[in-house]
């Protein structure tokens, strides 16, 4: 007699899921209307904190949304690096304000927000990323340089004064919600009332990403967005004018980002720092979420968005950590984001030009060398005090700067755009363990332990950054390390307890060393003169090495590299450690020429500038900082007799672009393409008319033959 045994019917992993979503649903809900009991009232302050936190980072990611979707639909489908999106949010809002104040009509200034950006975008791709498809790097280099000159032109039309956004009165106003918050005494409930526009905000940013989900899925124009990028020539050939389909997006996502522009201003405020902000958290909420998801946009915007509110509730110093903390985690788990596709691997980040994409290599000492080294050793019999600091030390430790990152970059092929951040780490540690006159903390280390100590600090923070984005590649590199160079700005901005908020330290005083006050003009000139050359001479070691030439090779071909044996990722970390040295150097000797340090020492206009200096200089030679820095530094200096002060950010912006566009490679490819018209034209001038033409002769006859 057989048995047959009936086995019991177990839970589907569907089941499974279904049961998990059903508990979750129940916690939200007694989270949301049930009476707390008042343990749980004094854990998180009370219900009502608690529930305001989560309404305001949910609306807040509805507004993050709105802004990063017209990014990801940019850059996450298109490929167009579009580092201005945060000068377009702030264009927007500012014509919807002229609008709106002008017309007293609220909804004209929005639409006037999304069509006049939408215009601008379209010349946009017009006039510039139709003539840089596929040069990622340059893209990145313009719009940088769009948004500088953007920045301070709106600076100059708007003034500094913050604005705001009037909206209507049928959109103003709270609404209750049936959300009980507390329980008077009496025993009669207290329901949660919510601003009106708020709530519409995140229904309109529903609205439009699911729109914006359904016209790439679910249309022809969506499938025809995914085929150009996939294959853009073959879209081409099946009759598709890829030109114009390409134009309406970038159209659609500049438009996206002056509704948001308008519609953020309506809710928060217009003014200057907007288009940093609000391009930094595009960025986050792309790297999070992924590039070219919508779904993952919307993902990363809620994570972004609830973690600034609960933190700012919560966590208020260290809320911008957690904004950080997910980001790492997200990159440690899956650098392409939560539902991003791998990135494809593309050209060097170095290919500006593509007839020379190799770095050079620096040649032996030749005599032009060794007459700059007199010129600069003599430079301080010449010049006046102010020339010997201000131009001189002051050119000198922002070439250090530069130079940093002219080795990632040069020779490893990484933009970073944290190397102000390890500099703010050492001028941060010299002023924390070392002297200062405000008298919070100031331990007096002696100055031969203190540098050491700064400048190991500072290349450790280098290589823990470095550890972070080394997962990434190209224009993912530069997006994540800009935004960990935000992140600790924000945290130095909002911690007191250890770096003392805005007001940072001062009172920092220099060394003084066998009787030499090392701040005194010539002294400090002689010292940052000696650390940069010691610096420079170390960068010309590590390109003749073994390491250095390994790194070059990762750089040109990582996938051969890491066949033969080479450990890719240690090779990048040890650079990004070998680069902070030179840059927590620069931090001492930045620290020590302004005498303090604060917030402003490390925020994101200067990690740009020292990006805008290595790329004006040269990213192909170690020499090319130096020149940029310089360079910098005068315009900057004289800009008042040439445009007025307050225009310097427009003239420096323009000649960045004009570099960027008729020399890549910075001052030093200009001197190289200059150097071969000035060598012709002596030739040429000794040639008679008859004689001329008997060598362009022979000349073609050699090249028959």
């Amino acid at each position: 007699m057989s048995v047959v045994e009936q086995s019991v019917p177990g839970l589907t992993g569907r089941q499974a899921r279904v049961l998990v979503w059903a508990l979750v649903a129940a916690l939200v809900a007694w989270l949301f209307f049930a009476v707390w009991p008042s343990w749980l009232d004094a854990i998180l302050i009370s219900k009502k904190a608690f529930i305001n936190s989560i309404f305001n980072g949910v609306t807040l990611a509805g507004l993050y949304f709105l802004v990063a979707s017209g990014f990801t639909l940019v850059f996450g489908l298109m490929r167009n690096v579009n580092l201005a999106h945060g000068s377009l949010y702030l264009l927007g809002a500012y014509i919807g304000y002229e609008v709106s104040q002008r017309t007293g009509v609220w909804l004209l200034g929005v639409g006037a927000g999304f069509a006049g950006l939408a215009i601008v975008g379209l010349l946009m791709q017009f006039f510039i990323f139709r003539r840089l498809e596929g040069d990622e790097l340059r893209q990145t280099l313009v719009t940088l340089g769009i948004s500088i000159v953007a920045a301070d032109l709106m600076l100059a039309v708007w003034t500094g004064i913050t604005y705001q956004i009037g909206i209507p009165a049928w959109l103003d106003g709270a609404v209750k919600l049936p959300i009980i918050t507390a329980i008077r005494a009496n025993g009669t409930a207290v329901m949660m009332t919510y601003p009106l526009y708020r709530l519409i905000v995140l229904a309109v940013a529903i609205v439009i990403g699911v729109g914006l989900w359904l016209m790439i899925s679910r249309t022809r124009i969506g499938m025809m967005i995914r085929a150009g990028v996939d294959d853009r020539a073959m879209l081409s050939a099946s009759g598709v004018n890829v030109h114009m389909v390409f134009a309406i997006v970038f159209a659609v996502g500049a438009g996206l980002a002056g509704f948001a522009g308008v519609v953020g201003g309506s809710a928060l405020s217009v003014a200057p720092g907007e288009d940093v902000r609000y391009l930094l958290a595009s960025l986050v909420v792309v790297i999070v979420g992924g590039l070219g998801s919508i779904p993952g946009a919307a993902i990363g915007a809620l994570l972004v968005g609830l973690a600034e509110q609960i933190g700012l509730v919560y966590l208020p110093t260290y809320g911008i950590v957690l904004t950080f903390i997910i980001m790492v985690g997200t990159l440690a788990l899956r650098p392409q984001g939560l539902m991003g596709r791998a990135p494809p691997s593309g050209p060097p980040i170095l290919a500006l030009d593509q007839s020379n994409k190799a770095v050079v290599v620096p040649s032996r000492l030749g005599p032009v060398h060794i007459a700059l080294a007199i010129a600069l050793v003599l430079y301080p019999a010449l010049a006046s005090e102010f020339f010997l600091t201000q131009i001189g030390a002051y050119s000198l430790i922002w070439g250090m700067l530069a130079l940093s990152l002219m080795l990632l970059a040069g020779y490893g092929g990484m933009v970073s755009l944290a190397q102000i951040t390890s500099a703010g780490v050492a001028a941060y540690t010299v002023a924390i363990f070392g002297t200062n006159n405000i008298h919070i903390y100031g331990f007096g280390w002696p100055w031969w332990i203190l540098v050491p100590f700064a400048v190991l600090l500072a290349a450790t923070v280098s290589a823990i950054i470095g550890a972070i984005s080394v997962r990434t590649e190209g224009i993912y590199t530069i997006m994540i390390t800009l935004a960990i160079a935000a992140a600790f700005f924000y945290f130095a901005q909002q911690n007191y307890a250890l770096l003392n908020g805005h007001s940072g330290y001062a009172g920092v005083p220099t060394p003084r060393v066998l009787g030499i006050e090392w701040r005194d003009p010539m002294p400090f000139y002689y010292l940052c003169l000696t650390v940069a050359a010691a610096c420079y001479a170390a960068v010309l070691y590590c390109s003749r090495s073994t390491f250095g030439l390994a790194l070059q090779a990762i750089r040109d071909n990582g996938r051969r590299m890491r066949a033969v044996g080479f450990n890719i990722t240690v090779h990048k970390v040890v650079a990004y450690f070998y680069a902070g040295v030179i840059a927590g150097l620069a931090g001492v000797l930045l620290v020590w020429f302004n005498g303090r340090v604060s917030p402003g020492t490390v925020d994101v206009g200067q990690a740009i500038e020292v990006l805008v200096i290595a790329v004006i200089g040269g990213l192909r030679h170690p020499i090319g900082p130096f020149l940029g820095a310089v360079f910098v530094v005068l315009v900057q200096t004289f800009a008042i007799d040439i445009v007025g002060a307050e225009r310097f950010n427009t003239l420096i912006g323009l000649v960045f672009l004009a570099i960027v566009f008729v020399s890549p490679d910075g001052l030093l490819g200009l001197s190289g393409k200059i150097k071969p018209l000035l060598a012709q034209e002596p030739l040429r001038s000794r040639l008679s008319g008859g004689a001329l033409l008997r060598a362009q002769a022979q000349s073609t006859h050699g090249r028959m033959e």
